[in-house]
């Protein structure tokens, strides 16, 4: 499949992307790598699926402008699909349709989460389509709390915090689109977890 992958902001993305290029491709994928998200504003059918590794907000000079928001909206509402990982939902922030379009996640200023480390994620849906062939497991990375999620999300993994239930990973859909959002995948070594490699590779197939 033909790829779209935005990337850059306030994130190691100079660890992640490389690293999902790489294991994207290796699978036979297509990958166009865009920072200035410019692609947005142009004709996005030649693309099979967009895919959100990336924060963009004005702190760092690379929100998406109104021109590349109502790009954005209109291929996925209109039949494209969304793959959106780790915080890329809390793009644009005072954009309240970004989580619309992802079906949620992180909130600036908001949400939270433990200290950068190991902890348990488990799945819920084992027969859900991104979950295929994949089974509880460990990881080192970030466990989302205190997200916004919308209604009619599909989740199929979650964190545990406190007691509580972390939704890490759904699916949706916006419009006539395809969205999956997984959100793990904070740091390179998090991004190249055999388990997160398989969940990404499941979504594109889903997605498809």
């Amino acid at each position: 499949m033909k790829l779209l992958l935005l990337t850059g902001g306030k994130h190691p993305y100079e660890e992640t992307t490389p690293v999902l290029q790489e294991f994207l491709e290796e699978a036979g994928h297509e990958v166009t790598v865009s920072e200035g998200a410019e692609e947005l504003t142009g004709d996005l059918s030649g693309f099979g699926a967009i895919v959100l590794n990336t924060l963009r907000q004005d702190a760092t000079d690379n929100e998406l402008n109104d021109a590349q928001r109502s790009g954005f909206d209109d291929y996925v509402s209109n039949g494209g699909s969304l793959l959106s990982i780790h915080i890329s939902a809390a793009s644009c922030p005072e954009w309240s349709q970004m989580k619309k379009i992802t079906g949620g996640g992180w909130v600036l200023g908001e949400s939270w989460h433990p200290p950068f480390g190991w902890f348990q994620v488990f799945i819920d849906n084992p027969d859900h389509p991104i979950a295929e062939g994949v089974a509880d497991f460990w990881t080192y990375d970030e466990c989302y709390c205190g997200l916004n999620l919308q209604e009619g999300i599909d989740v199929f993994m979650h964190g545990v915090i406190d007691g509580d239930d972390k939704p890490l990973g759904w699916s949706y859909q916006y419009g006539s689109g395809k969205v999956a959002n997984i959100a793990l995948g904070h740091a390179g070594s998090s991004q190249q977890h055999p388990q997160f490699q398989k969940l990404i590779l499941n979504a594109i197939n889903y997605l498809s």
